[in-house]
């Protein structure tokens, strides 16, 4: 460890760090340079992964080791299993060095007409701020999740809280209660235990009234998406262009249009604009809808990200048209029986929310 910390620049407190007691090898020393860096979350959510049966066969820290950006040493890669020896030592000890300045991770996995795809840039610091520095422009550590779908093949459907008796709950509740669901985010939103804006499912109207200067995203069946410039309509509901669209939810702002950033701040508070937070998106690549979320307030993990930050980022994710949805601590993303997000409430714990949005699998028969 003091290798470690003398190429990090500081100490990591033990409560990041794997305690063992066994015969220290190259991958033992690997997982601790990464709880080292901040990238705890990252291994426990391949952890995650490897419970599925398709990926029960692989191992969370050297698979991680394969797809990081720069590349590990081929010495050190190839020789996971082996004691580390003092060469081994300067290796590690010298890629950390040059993992300081940049690094990046990214990995997919596709299952039932969906993929998730996680993201990790940058290395923590346990003495910094938790949405990390605002003056360097620079918000990393970061980690984002994503699952990526076709609305053709794919069902997406809103669900509320009520579905599983109650005004409010956990994603993961709501996700597990229904049948034939692979995935799911949050959604709007919301005060109390009232959707703010228009709210549609099913074809029914939960909330009609559309937030002025808000915009929305709807979908139907069909597999027919749009997303709705607040900016540009007064209200869906005098509008029969929008009837098509069995479901809509309201939340704001647009954040990339056709592929240009948008600049409609659509009336939200200064500091949800323009203070880093864990934000939540649905977005297009013009072919695809992809749901994503940024985790945010740890400054090990991921510091979130301000507006203008999420725009980068969505259109980093391939994004040409995105839009805002409620982040902070209600932002969360599901996916075969397992949370992917870390929750940044004071608790540790997900924030009970009025609805999210389920993604259920191709066979499962859902129609709206």
């Amino acid at each position: 460890m003091p290798y470690i910390f003398k190429s990090l620049g500081h100490k990591v407190p033990a409560k990041y760090l794997t305690d063992t007691d066994d015969e220290m090898t190259g991958s033992s020393a690997l997982r601790l340079v990464f709880e080292s860096m901040g990238w705890g979350f990252v291994i426990t959510a391949y952890d995650q992964v490897t419970i599925l049966p398709e990926w029960s066969h692989l191992d969370p820290v050297a698979e991680i080791a394969k797809k990081i950006s720069p590349s590990l040493p081929s010495a050190i890669l190839n020789g996971l299993e082996r004691p580390l020896g003092e060469e081994d030592i300067k290796a590690l000890t010298d890629w950390l060095e040059l993992c300081r300045k940049k690094v990046s991770w990214k990995d997919s996995f596709s299952s039932e007409g969906t993929t998730l795809t996680m993201f990790k840039h940058g290395i923590g610091d346990p003495s910094g701020p938790a949405n990390g520095n605002l003056e360097t422009g620079v918000n990393e550590p970061l980690f984002a999740a994503m699952i990526t779908v076709d609305m053709d093949a794919v069902k997406c459907q809103i669900a509320t809280a009520v579905m599983v008796g109650a005004n409010k709950a956990p994603l993961a509740t709501i996700a597990v209660e229904n049948y034939g669901v692979v995935g799911g985010i949050n959604g709007g939103y919301f005060a109390g235990a009232k959707p703010i804006g228009v709210l549609r499912r099913q074809g029914y109207t939960d909330n009609a009234k559309f937030w002025p200067q808000r915009s929305a995203f709807g979908w139907n069946d069909k597999g027919e998406t749009v997303f709705v410039d607040g900016r540009e309509t007064a209200d869906i509901n005098s509008d029969r262009r929008f009837d098509q669209y069995t479901e809509m939810l309201q939340a704001g702002p647009l954040l990339l249009k056709n592929g240009e950033y948008t600049d409609n701040t659509e009336n939200i508070k200064e500091n949800v604009l323009n203070m880093r937070h864990p934000r939540t998106m649905v977005g297009t690549d013009g072919k695809k809808i992809m749901w994503a979320v940024i985790d945010g307030r740890d400054n090990m993990h991921s510091v979130g990200a301000t507006i203008e930050e999420t725009r980068k980022v969505c259109r980093w994710l391939g994004m040409s048209t995105a839009l805002n949805l409620d982040g902070g601590g209600s932002s969360s993303l599901w996916w075969r029986g397992n949370t992917f997000t870390l929750p940044s409430n004071s608790n540790d714990a997900e924030r009970p929310i009025p609805y999210g949005v389920l993604i259920f699998r191709e066979d499962s028969g859902v129609r709206n």
